[in-house]
């Protein structure tokens, strides 16, 4: 009986003495751990937002990519919160019983988030919808289409299955088919540039432009203000004028230029490095934010006789009443980017 007094004695004494340790190691650490969770809690909200916007990737692997990269980054920051802990919690934690709640408790959680939607008003999925009008001259319009875009690995397929309004007022009630649907062009994106490098699928539909000549009558346009001169080395330089037209709330243009460009007007007269998309020709973007009240004029040098092609595309907010009809159609949960793009085409 004495025995086995003294011996609980003595294991409580063992089991204090090993407490007390890890009091004073815990303690220390509270302030670091505590850092270290909002820290890595910060670094992964941002990363997992950033994911959500690198683009479509190509299926099947597009699907996990973003996954593999988010869990990676949750078990590096789970290892730098958690890790310091293992000397005193090791001696629980080693029981089969704990790790076998613990993996009950990991696998339960992956079956119950597969079947959670993927997107919310607080992680809402980010559409691009534009309207695409082709225009000629000041006051003409020859081609007019809605195209759509998504910046993550669901496509634009899992969008419209989840959102069959949008489908139907495009269809105007009909069933949409894939099959049929029409891919649309990187260059009907050139206003979003370089954003437009992100979309890896793209469709367009068929659209009426009569809409928005209730807000417009004159559109962009660019034309020469005075005659081309020719240097003694060749060098051929083409003088022009940009109007923006009646445009209101113009958020962008772009100009992408390409041929024998060898100098210009912006920017000290230096050339960026070209651009080239898709193995297509070396393109130069010039980027103009906002509007003008007058008109802006510049030179473009091409080095030879050769053609300069000039493409422009003019992002405004202004929408037309059926382009605020469809984007009303979208659920809340998806974060839509609206805007028309006015494009025009120019050799000199």
């Amino acid at each position: 009986m004495v025995a086995n007094g003294s011996e609980i004695i003595r294991n409580g004494l063992t089991h204090a003495l090993s407490f007390r340790p890890a009091v004073f190691y815990v303690i220390p650490l509270i302030p670091c751990l505590t850092y270290s969770v909002y820290f890595s809690g910060f670094v992964i909200q941002f990363l997992i937002e950033k994911m959500g916007m690198i683009g479509f990737l190509p299926p099947p692997y597009g699907y996990y990519v973003t996954d593999v990269v988010v869990a990676a980054a949750i078990g590096v920051a789970t290892g730098l919160c958690v890790g310091p802990l293992i000397p005193v919690c090791s001696h629980w934690l080693a029981r089969f019983s704990i790790l076998q709640l613990l993996l009950h408790v990991s696998v339960l959680a992956l079956a119950l988030s597969s079947q959670c939607f993927p997107y919310s008003n607080l992680a809402p999925k980010r559409v691009v919808f534009q309207h695409a009008l082709v225009t000629t001259d000041a006051n003409r319009i020859v081609n007019s289409s809605y195209g759509f875009a998504v910046l993550d690995s669901n496509s634009l397929s899992f969008l419209f299955k989840y959102a069959p309004e949008v489908a139907k007022g495009l269809y105007k009630g009909k069933e949409l088919s894939f099959e049929t649907a029409d891919m649309s062009s990187r260059e009907t994106w050139l206003g979003s540039f370089p954003v437009s490098l992100l979309f890896s699928q793209t469709l367009k539909f068929p659209a009426r432009s009569d809409g928005i000549f209730k807000h417009y009558r004159y559109f962009p346009h660019l034309s020469i203000y005075k005659p081309h001169t020719i240097s003694s080395d060749s060098s051929r330089r083409v003088y022009l004028e940009f109007s923006l037209g009646d445009l209101e709330e113009v958020w962008v243009t772009i100009l992408n230029i390409t041929g024998p460009l060898s100098s210009w007007s912006f920017a000290d007269n230096i050339l960026p490095d070209p651009e080239i998309v898709d193995g297509g020709p070396p393109s130069y973007m010039l980027r103009l934010s906002g509007t003008s009240q007058a008109n802006w004029t510049f030179w473009l040098e091409a080095s030879s006789s050769d053609d300069l092609r000039v493409e422009v595309a003019v992002v405004d907010q202004v929408l037309d009443d059926e382009v605020e009809r469809l984007k009303g159609l979208f659920p809340d949960w998806a974060d839509v980017a609206t805007y028309s793009s006015f494009m025009s085409s120019y050799i000199f």
